[in-house]
C-alpha cells in the first residue's frame, strides 16, 4: 500500500520541477527581451543593427536553420524519454 504513496511523491516532484523551469523561462525572457545574441552584441559594440524585413513567426519566435534538423531532434527526444519512461516506471 505504501507504493501508491511514492508515486504521488513523484509526480508531485516532477510537477514542480516543470514549474520551476516554466517560471525560470519566462523569467529569463523577461530580462533579455526579444532581441537575438546578434542584436544584444552589435547594440553592445555600437555596430549598426540590420534591419530585418522577415516576419516574427509564432508568439516572436523563428527557427534559423534547417527545420527538418528540428523535428528529427525533437523525434529523438521524445522516443528517448518514452523508452525511458517505459523502462523506469512503476508497475502499478
Amino acid at each position: 500500500m505504501e507504493q501508491p504513496q511514492s508515486n504521488k511523491k513523484g509526480i508531485i516532484i516532477f510537477g514542480a520541477i516543470v514549474v520551476i523551469f516554466l517560471v525560470l523561462s519566462v523569467l529569463t525572457y523577461i530580462i533579455t527581451g526579444d532581441k537575438g545574441i546578434e542584436e544584444r552584441f552589435s547594440n553592445a559594440v555600437g555596430l549598426p543593427s540590420e534591419s530585418e524585413s522577415g516576419d516574427n513567426g509564432i508568439f516572436g519566435f523563428t527557427l534559423e536553420g534547417n527545420h527538418l534538423s528540428y523535428v528529427i531532434i525533437l523525434a529523438l527526444i521524445l522516443v528517448v524519454t518514452a523508452l525511458i519512461y517505459l523502462k523506469f516506471r512503476e508497475s502499478t
